[in-house]
């Protein structure tokens, strides 16, 4: 495990989000590595003017990114300057997790076992299971219960 150098989170705000964070930034912790949070939004598709959407999505980041900030602070969450949220606008956030892996080099990938949408997919969630089969570095998978 000491060669993980940058670790990704993917991050829907689900509990067992929240638990995959507090795992991975343990983890980078105690191995000195980067840690990056990621929220993939959803594309709109119904936003009607262009400048709305655009205003829309920047609010939509500020939020996501705040969510994830005021979760690291309220847990205790080790978070440095090696620690950082971000988020990326996407049709499928399967797709858009695992290509933003591959694109940025992470050694390690960890998400949590499910999303918010846990009354669909009641075993493993739907990204985290297209994570674990295609995703280019290794899938930490970690569940709130």
């Amino acid at each position: 495990m000491g060669g993980f150098r940058r670790i990704l989170v993917g991050w829907d705000g689900s509990r067992d989000a929240e638990h995959a964070l507090r795992a991975a930034a343990h983890l980078a912790s105690e191995l000195g590595a980067e840690l990056v949070v990621l929220g993939v939004l959803k594309r709109q598709r119904h936003v009607e003017a262009l400048d709305e959407a655009e205003e829309d999505v920047a609010d939509r980041r500020r939020r996501v990114v705040g969510e994830i900030a005021a979760f690291a602070r309220r847990a205790g969450v080790p978070w440095s300057e090696s620690s950082r949220g971000e988020t990326i606008v996407a049709d499928d956030v399967a797709t858009a997790l695992e290509e933003y892996a591959r694109r940025h080099g992470f050694d390690v990938l960890v998400v949590g076992r499910h999303g918010l949408d846990r009354a669909l997919h009641p075993r493993i969630g739907r990204v985290t299971e297209h994570e674990v089969r295609r995703s280019p570095c290794p899938v930490l998978v970690v569940g709130a219960d």
